[in-house]
């Protein structure tokens, strides 16, 4: 029976590329040889193979293998999820190949994994040491149509492959989109202060998601102040919506071109971020982003987004000799000065007054409980501390409350 079960895929051909369920497919077929011979002579064999598998399961910090397949069924990217992600409807024809696909599956849901691990002498059960994701529960007590209907709803919800399961990303030095790991931005409550500013960001990224128009902005001001923290707690916000964030060094942008090719055909909502964004004179690598702003000769998708900080509202650095050079200076000024203009939304971070950073202060010493003497004495030392490392600023109050914990 299971010599050519998941071999019949047609839809998820993928997962047979996958060298964990290739081995549990493979360890699948000598449990049912040893279930009907009690002299099986690959016992040993067996054992380990069972054994090499959960520890497999192990690494991936997965609880069963019921879970693990699950959650590459959930990940797969077909022509099926694909669609779904991005809300399209299904014809008769995928439909029933998808139907077919989960047929197969359901055996696999349906082999007694209890009787594997007692083969192998396991009693703790580590093949499914417990359950967790509820498609494994869907797949065990429902009928067909009623896994397809749940598949069906859950790609759209959640999207497919990576970016179903990060919520971060970068571009390495060939141009290639790779995972965040431990990314761990600040939520958007535990960032004190600048409550115009993160309501601006907040309603232009709602308008977003919900697929209305909605601008690039570059948020410009002060090192230290939150521009950044707070694009990034977007994320935890908005993440359950399809939102994700794709960072972007300065020294790739001339990969812009080729990213929005391959994010403006997914469902899901991506905040190209551009982080501390500055330009020399001499350079001209910003017109990659100037053309992806609003400035191509293709209209900008609807699911792309620029977020982009700096510390100076022009961006690009203008410098008084080679104004006296050019021969057309108007030409050269709007040139230069046209990036930022191409931004529809313009947030300004400044230094907060004393108040402002003390509330900042405050706010954070209640998030990490720091016990103090007295409300005038922390209010004081965190004055003295600004006035000796870098001034009043959201990265100054982290740092100093950091020193009472």
């Amino acid at each position: 029976m299971t010599d050519t079960l998941l071999s019949n895929l047609l839809v998820f051909r993928n997962l047979l590329d996958d060298e964990i369920i290739k081995s549990y497919d493979l360890l699948c077929q000598k449990y049912f040889k040893y279930s009907d011979n009690s002299n099986f002579e690959n016992k040993e064999q067996y054992s380990n193979e069972y054994y090499n598998l959960c520890g497999n399961l192990l690494v991936k910090n997965v609880d069963s293998i019921g879970d693990y397949l699950s959650n590459k069924i959930l990940s797969d990217e077909n022509i099926f999820s694909l669609r779904r992600e991005k809300g399209l409807v299904v014809d008769a024809k995928i439909k029933k190949a998808v139907l077919h696909d989960i047929s197969l599956f359901k055996k696999i849901y349906d082999i007694p994994l209890k009787g594997m691990a007692d083969k192998a002498g396991d009693i703790n059960s580590f093949i499914n040491y417990q359950n967790n994701e509820p498609l494994t529960e869907i797949f065990k007590i429902h009928k067909s149509e009623e896994i397809y209907d749940f598949i069906y709803t859950e790609y759209e919800k959640t999207g497919c492959g990576e970016f179903r399961n990060n919520y971060a990303f970068s571009i390495n030095d060939d141009g290639k989109i790779v995972t965040v790991d431990n990314f761990k931005p600040v939520a958007m409550e535990n960032i004190y202060g600048y409550e115009n500013q993160k309501n601006k960001i907040i309603s232009n990224t709602e308008k977003f998601i919900q697929g209305k128009f909605a601008l690039n902005a570059l948020l410009v001001g002060d090192s230290g102040t939150g521009k950044s923290t707070g694009v990034k707690a977007l994320i935890p916000m908005f993440g359950k919506s399809k939102l994700r964030l794709l960072e972007v060094d300065k020294k790739n942008l001339h990969y812009i071109t080729k990213i929005i090719d391959i994010l403006k055909n997914r469902g899901m909502y991506f905040i190209i971020f551009i982080d501390d964004l500055s330009f020399e004179s001499n350079e001209n690598s910003y017109k990659y982003l100037k053309s992806a702003v609003e400035g191509s000769i293709y209209e900008q998708p609807s699911n792309i987004l620029f977020y982009v900080t700096s510390n100076r509202k022009h961006l690009i650095k203008e410098n008084m000799v080679d104004r006296q050079n050019e021969v057309h200076l108007r030409d050269a000024i709007n040139e230069q000065t046209s990036l930022a203009d191409r931004f529809g939304l313009t947030i300004l971070y400044s230094e907060p007054n004393q108040n402002e950073y003390f509330e900042i202060v405050l706010g954070l010493a209640e998030k990490y409980k720091v016990k103090y003497s007295s409300k005038e004495q922390l209010l004081a030392d965190a004055k003295k501390f600004a006035m000796q490392n870098g001034g009043r600023t959201g990265r100054s109050a982290v740092q100093f409350v950091k020193t009472y914990i």
